[in-house]
């Protein structure tokens, strides 16, 4: 038993948070269904797979197109300076030949040209289903918390953090409303004091992730105020904590020379 004294655990507020109602309300009419949207720059290396074979083939395209356009102004030079005279159905033929091919080739280099920008474009319909798919699992635990508490334990803390992440994804979350976020953030905080004990406090590891989840959702809350009440309970046990805390421990009575006294003046 230690001999000092300790503050009495905490408990922040209850897990149902309306994180169930907010993710119903974002599915209705907020995500996308069709046609195509620019995907964010952080989600570029997801494609990065896609990207490369795009690259590679519209390399080859560019250079067969610039092959192409420098054999038919070749052939339009020699033609003009040549004096060459474009008379009966062959020659009809040949020109209209050389203006098709002219016109395939120019076609592969904008197509060329243009790759960097298409690869960097998503389906609306894949962002849809991203989104829907991470606005279902938050509104299965939101049920799970807000029915049976004392069973949302280590597992589903888990799976709500897979979820968080998931409504941060950056190809979704222009589509996910930040109170939805915050809402998930602050049921996430209160799982995990409530699933770790009611001495959670004493574990800093435990104590940085919960405070800055809070922290999240208090800027991501459309009404932060159960997120900054929990605030204001953990760092009033914070401040217990350190008035509780023990004094420095007198030095040895067998040794007289203590922490900061010269050695060399006074044990001689």
């Amino acid at each position: 038993m230690s001999p000092f004294r300790e503050p009495p655990g905490i408990e922040l507020g209850p897990l149902e948070v309306g994180l169930g109602r907010a993710a119903r309300r974002a599915m209705v009419g907020l995500i996308p269904s069709g046609g195509r949207l620019i995907a964010p720059d952080s989600y570029a290396r997801i494609l990065q797979g896609e990207g490369e074979r795009w690259r590679g083939r519209s390399h080859a395209a560019g250079a067969l197109g610039s092959l192409g356009l420098l054999l038919v102004a070749g052939c339009a030079f020699v033609a003009a300076t040549g004096g060459w005279e474009l008379r009966g159905a062959g020659a009809t033929a040949a020109t209209v030949a050389l203006v098709i091919a002219g016109g395939l080739s120019l076609a592969a280099v904008l197509h060329a040209v243009d790759a960097p920008r298409a690869r960097l474009t998503v389906r609306g319909a894949v962002v849809g289903r991203a989104a829907r798919r991470a606005l279902r699992r938050a509104l299965r635990l939101a049920r799970h918390a807000a029915r049976a508490p004392e069973q949302f334990g280590p597992r589903r803390v888990a799976a709500l953090r897979r979820t968080l992440t998931l409504l941060a994804d950056p190809l979704i979350a222009d589509w996910i409303p930040a109170d939805v976020r915050g809402r998930a953030e602050l049921l996430l905080a209160r799982a995990i004091a409530a699933s770790v004990g009611a001495r959670w406090t004493r574990d800093a590891r435990v104590r940085t992730e919960v405070q800055g989840l809070l922290l999240a959702a208090a800027d991501h809350l459309v009404e932060p105020t159960p997120a900054r009440l929990d605030l204001r309970v953990l760092a009033e046990h914070t401040d217990a904590a350190r008035a509780v805390e023990p004094d420095a421990v007198e030095p040895d009575a067998a040794d007289p020379c203590g922490e900061g006294i010269d050695r060399a003046t006074v044990c001689r």
